[in-house]
């Protein structure tokens, strides 16, 4: 009776030593096939959520894309408006040679580099803005635009030959050569923007001509450009004074970098799909806008990061 007795009990420890030697195995492979599960759950929801998303794209006829050209994307086809403006593309062309010129000396050059990068690019530039004025007198500008460009590039000229010629270059005499030009290309600016905007406002009011009222009216009108000029550009300016109401109504968007029309138009599709998340999840159209862990992530700071005391 003892014996067994003391029998039974080894074999209910060794069963559980062998159960705590293989748990950890067995939990690591139900982990694995839990996160595996989650992630084909991810998978199938977001692949649900862009088919709706695509569906609603679809349906958000017509939009206006303002791009290289107007273009009014419809379900039944498109139409280009063209933005012909080369004076604006003269204009700011040839003010690029600040651009040039800040690149060459961008990083800054070590005073004891005997092979600094600038003067390899200075020569460049030399050589480049010597190409243009043998040809700036054929552009179809006015006379004293077309002096204004002479003026601007010989003055660039001039700076990087000295630069070159000695060898040598601060910082001062950069400012002091972009501070000459400034004046020039600053006039530049301007008339390359009123040239801008009136090609633009030519290719949308064609554009308005060309269609309902109707369709005009739940039309919406999406444009591109860098992550640098969301806040304030031409474009934005032209369309805040020509359609107001659509502004408001949120009809008008920005599409940060996408490039092509359809890129540009499938990105009404995916704003508005966000929008329709905030209402749904939030009661707010805007809540997307926002990381949605955006709220929460400053308390979640608090507790992990410790501030230190302020200094005098």
């Amino acid at each position: 009776m003892e014996h067994s007795y003391f029998r039974r009990l080894g074999q209910v420890c060794a069963l559980v030593s062998m159960t705590i030697f293989l748990s950890p195995c067995d939990a690591q492979a139900d982990q694995n096939d839990a996160l595996s599960a989650i992630t084909e759950f991810d998978k199938a929801m977001l692949s649900i959520f862009r088919q709706g998303q695509d569906a609603l794209t679809a349906q958000t006829r017509p939009v206006m894309v303002i791009a290289r050209d107007v273009t009014v994307m419809t379900k039944t086809g498109d139409a280009s408006y063209p933005r012909d403006a080369p004076s604006y593309l003269i204009f700011k062309s040839t003010s690029h040679v600040l651009l040039g010129i800040i690149g060459a000396v961008t990083p800054w050059p070590e005073d004891a580099a005997e092979n600094a990068r600038w003067k390899e690019d200075f020569e460049a530039i030399s050589t480049a803005i010597d190409t243009l004025l043998a040809s700036v007198d054929h552009l179809n500008l006015p006379e004293d635009a077309i002096a204004r460009q002479r003026q601007m590039l010989d003055t660039a000229r001039s700076f990087i030959r000295d630069a070159i010629s000695r060898g040598t270059l601060t910082p001062e005499e950069v400012s002091k050569a972009i501070n000459d030009m400034r004046p020039v290309w600053a006039a530049n600016m301007r008339d390359a923007a009123r040239a801008e905007l009136a090609a633009l406002h030519k290719a949308v009011s064609d554009a308005r001509a060309a269609m309902s009222k109707d369709d005009w009216d739940k039309m919406y009108v999406v444009h591109h450009g860098g992550s640098n000029v969301t806040g304030v550009n031409v474009v934005e300016l032209y369309l805040e004074r020509v359609m107001p109401q659509k502004v408001v109504a949120g009809q008008v968007m920005f599409a940060e970098n996408a490039h092509g029309n359809k890129a540009m138009a499938d990105y009404v599709g995916y704003e508005l799909m966000q929008r329709h998340v905030g209402v749904w999840a939030f009661g707010d159209p805007r809540r997307m806008e926002v990381d949605l862990l955006g709220y929460e992530a400053g308390s979640v700071l608090d507790e992990m990061i410790r501030s230190s005391p302020p200094l005098e």
